[in-house]
């Protein structure tokens, strides 16, 4: 199955508004069904501030509904300065070779 990767910079400055918004978001927009949450949250300090991962695992049917899920969740962040995304979709290796043929 795909695996939908959502990257997330922001200031430390920030920290406590974006834990706030979060869990306003959380409540208003729970993740669906279609979405196997693999990694919530994992975070790390870097030279850039907070670092936050998720990692979400769906059907490939699902990507597209699972990808917006995950962009209009992001959309509740806009307002804070210095949060910044990054979605990306990755196929797993027998997903590939499938794809080419080989598998």
């Amino acid at each position: 199955m795909p695996y939908i990767i959502t990257f997330v910079w922001y200031p430390p400055s920030k920290i406590k508004q974006v834990v706030e918004r979060y869990l306003e978001a959380v409540k208003k927009m729970p993740v669906p069904s279609i979405i196997k949450r693999l990694v919530l949250a994992a975070s790390a300090s870097t030279k850039e501030g907070i670092e936050v991962v998720n990692v979400d695992e769906v059907k490939k049917e699902d990507m597209w509904e699972g990808t917006n899920y995950n962009s209009r969740f992001m959309l509740e962040f806009q307002d804070i300065e210095g949060v910044r995304y990054h979605i990306r979709s990755f196929g797993t290796l027998q997903e590939s070779l499938k794809d080419i043929g080989m598998g």
